[in-house]
């Protein structure tokens, strides 16, 4: 095998290897923090292809200055946060679905990247260039290129049958998400039309309410004149009845109608002298 397929062949286990690293990784994590097992992994199978290309990417650029640590680290964190956060982004746009989400933790970058995760990432990586990659290496040229081609070939079609399927629910469920939200828009413009329908109901009766109220303000407004006037004519009647009583200290004169009596007694009288 030439140079090119041998690197070919060794980048591809490279990511098998690393895929599953990672997915071992995050069943451990979520064993820890949930206590039970969860399957985070993208696909069904047991593997993460973001693992995979991380660490391809990382090696690939980072491994000739991996005797500097600064540099090293800082490059880590770099290389995988863009990475998780470009993937994180494509995944939403394509899916419509954030698979991971670090909004609840602080400094984080529109909920795919956080500072704590990324600075763990550098660590890790930091850990793999110098410790496990090596070892990794070792197992990978030392394994026979033959058996090593029959089981990357067995695994890749399993992995790329899984990807397959995966994508096709996944798209499925993208597509059932479209169709509700669809129905989710109608349902609310014919909310929106009713609501709008019953505002304008309640507008009209308002409206009619405001017009009720200036004719109540107007007829109060009249009542009050007329109250007024009859206050008036009252004060003068008393002012009349007050005038009349001291002008027939013997009549007691409380009101025009008994005054009216009054004078109607006072003819018949004088009628029959």
């Amino acid at each position: 095998m030439n140079a090119t397929l041998t690197a070919v062949y060794q980048t591809a286990c490279f990511f098998v290897i690393y895929a599953f690293f990672g997915w071992c990784l995050e069943v451990v994590y979520q064993a820890v923090e949930h206590g039970k097992f969860i399957n985070r992994g993208f696909l069904n199978g047991p593997y993460c292809p973001i693992y995979g290309f991380g660490v391809i990417i990382v090696c690939g650029a980072l491994e000739p200055i991996k005797e500097n640590l600064i540099v090293l680290y800082l490059g880590a964190v770099i290389l995988t946060s863009t990475l998780e956060f470009i993937t994180g982004f494509l995944l939403e746009k394509i899916f419509r679905r954030k698979w991971w989400d670090y909004t609840g933790e602080r400094f984080n970058l529109k909920g795919y990247i956080c500072l704590k995760f990324s600075l763990l990432w550098g660590v890790a990586c930091l850990v793999t260039v110098r410790l496990i990659h090596p070892l990794v290496t070792a197992f990978v040229e030392k394994l026979p290129q033959t058996l090593g081609i029959i089981i990357l070939s067995v695994i890749l079609i399993g992995f790329l049958s899984d990807a397959v399927i995966t994508v096709c629910a996944i798209i499925h469920i993208r597509n059932r998400l479209i169709l509700t939200e669809r129905i989710s828009t109608e349902m609310r413009k014919i909310s929106d039309a009713t609501g709008e329908k019953l505002f304008s109901g309640v507008e009209f009766v308002m409206d009619k309410k405001n017009d009720l109220d200036e004719k109540a303000n107007e007829h109060r407004k009249k009542l009050e004149e007329l109250a007024a006037k009859y206050r008036k004519l009252t004060e003068k009647r008393e002012l009349t009845l007050k005038r009349l009583a001291k002008a027939f200290p013997k009549l007691s004169l409380e009101s025009t109608a008994e005054l009216k009596e009054r004078f109607a007694k006072i003819k018949d009288e004088l009628k029959l002298k």
